[in-house]
C-alpha cells in the first residue's frame, strides 16, 4: 500500500504515469492461444497435441541450483495472452497455465550418472501456481519406459529439445536478447559524396585564314647523347 501512495503522490513523468497505468491491473479480455514461439520453441497446449507425433506441451523451469533437483517439469494446459494499457502503446504478456509435477523426489529424480530425470506422471504438484511467463520456460518432451520395465510402471524420462535458430544458455530470459528487433555493434557507415560520370567536353574549332602568320611553340624532340657526339664529330670534319 505505502508503494501504490507513492506512486500516485509522485510529479508527474513518463516512469509514474506508466506504473500508474500498471496498478490498475491488465485489461478484463484476455486472449487464448494453442500455439505460441518463443525462445525457438513451438509451444501447444496439451488438448492441441492430443494424437499427434509430435507432442510440444512440456515445459520445464529450470532451478536456481545446477544439480536439477528444483527444476520444474509441467504440461500446457491454456496460453493466455494478457494486455496492460501504457503510456503510448499496449504492453502484452503470455502466460502459460501449466499442470506441474510433483518436484519432490517422490515424483521427480534425478539420475547423475546416465544425466537423466524420470517423471512419475501420477503425482502432481501440490501448490495451486500454474502460470509461467513464455520467456521463462524451456521445452521437454516425456518418453515413457518401455513395458518390460515393471519397476519404471508409470515413469517417463524428461527429454530435453534444442531450440532452433538459437545458442542455449543457463538463462532462458537471457535468450530473449536473440530476439530483438534491433541489431546492435554495426559499424558506421559515413556517406559517400557521389561521383559524377565521366564525360568529354566538346571542342571548339575556330577558322584561321591561311594569309594569317599563327605563331605556335614547337618542341623540338629530344636528342639522345649519342646523337649529340655524332654531330659533333660530323662538324669538325
Amino acid at each position: 500500500m505505502h508503494v501504490y501512495t507513492q506512486v500516485y503522490s509522485e510529479s508527474e513523468s513518463p516512469i509514474i504515469e506508466h506504473l500508474r497505468n500498471l496498478s490498475h491491473g491488465p485489461k478484463q479480455r484476455v486472449k487464448e492461444w494453442h500455439t505460441y514461439f518463443v525462445n525457438g520453441y513451438k509451444f501447444q497446449t496439451q488438448s492441441k497435441t492430443e494424437g499427434k507425433k509430435t507432442v510440444n506441451s512440456g515445459v520445464y523451469v529450470k532451478g536456481a541450483t545446477d544439480g536439477g533437483e528444483d527444476d520444474f517439469y509441467g504440461v500446457i494446459q491454456h496460453i493466455y495472452e494478457l494486455a496492460y494499457n501504457t503510456l503510448d502503446y499496449t504492453k502484452r504478456i503470455v502466460l502459460f497455465y501449466c499442470n506441474w509435477f510433483d518436484p519432490s523426489h517422490r515424483g521427480t529424480r534425478v539420475d547423475r550418472k546416465y544425466n537423466t530425470v524420470d517423471i512419475c506422471m501420477s503425482r502432481r504438484y501440490q501448490m495451486f501456481d500454474p502460470f509461467i511467463m513464455a520467456q521463462h520456460v524451456r521445452q521437454v518432451y516425456y518418453v515413457p519406459y518401455p513395458s518390460t520395465r515393471r519397476d519404471k510402471q508409470g515413469w517417463c524420462v524428461a527429454i530435453k529439445t534444442k531450440p532452433r535458430g538459437r545458442i542455449e544458455a543457463d538463462d532462458p530470459q537471457e535468450e530473449v536478447a536473440y530476439q530483438v528487433d534491433e541489431m546492435s555493434h554495426v559499424n558506421v557507415v559515413n556517406e559517400v559524396e557521389p561521383i559524377s560520370r565521366l564525360r568529354d567536353d566538346p571542342i571548339t574549332y575556330e577558322d584561321v585564314d591561311g594569309d594569317e602568320e599563327v605563331n605556335e611553340e614547337v618542341a623540338e624532340p629530344s636528342r639522345s647523347e649519342d646523337d649529340a657526339e655524332a654531330e659533333w664529330a660530323e662538324w669538325e670534319e
